[in-house]
């Protein structure tokens, strides 16, 4: 005897235009946020390479009031990625975190474009003089379109400020 039993369709899952429909929907909302997600991003790396650049000019002062002789803080734009070198160490823009590719250092003082600052025996900046606009120090995150965030030396008495975006210029 053979038994026939019903042939039973499952409603379970998902049918094809339903699966379409969602990777459509996801697709979408993945190219809308994409662009805010990377510019938060960089911005965060900016932040974090100026943050790094501040420190560094904090302790090169700092060392040259504790030993009683000045310091040097140089700028190597050309390495890729940019350099920065006080106290005897020299580390990449970033820590080692970003692309080579990926950051720009500028250090000038004006429209003078210089590769190296000094802290005399007091914390004072020696060399260069100041212009009216103060010591900036800027990094862009991409080179070129990218965030900007830049350590300002204000004053001869090497009073340091942060800034972003066009105070950058």
């Amino acid at each position: 005897m053979i038994r026939k039993f019903p042939i039973r369709h499952s409603t379970f899952g998902y049918t094809l235009i339903e699966m379409m429909t969602v990777l459509v929907i996801v697709g979408i909302l993945s190219a809308i946020a994409a662009p805010g997600w990377l510019s938060f991003m960089n911005s965060r790396r900016a932040n974090s390479a100026r943050d790094q650049v501040s420190q560094v000019l904090r302790q090169a002062q700092a060392q040259a009031l504790r030993s009683k002789q000045s310091q040097t803080v140089a700028f190597n734009v050309a390495a890729v990625p940019p350099t920065i070198t006080a106290l005897g160490v020299t580390d990449p823009i970033g820590n080692g975190q970003f692309d080579p590719n990926s950051v720009k250092l500028q250090a000038k003082n004006g429209a003078t474009v210089i590769s190296s600052l000094e802290f005399d025996t007091n914390g004072n900046l020696k060399n260069p003089s100041l212009d009216q606009q103060g010591l900036k120090i800027t990094v862009t995150v991409p080179p070129t379109t990218g965030a900007k965030r830049c350590v300002i030396v204000q004053t001869l008495l090497g009073a340091m400020r942060s800034a972003s975006g066009t105070d950058c210029d």
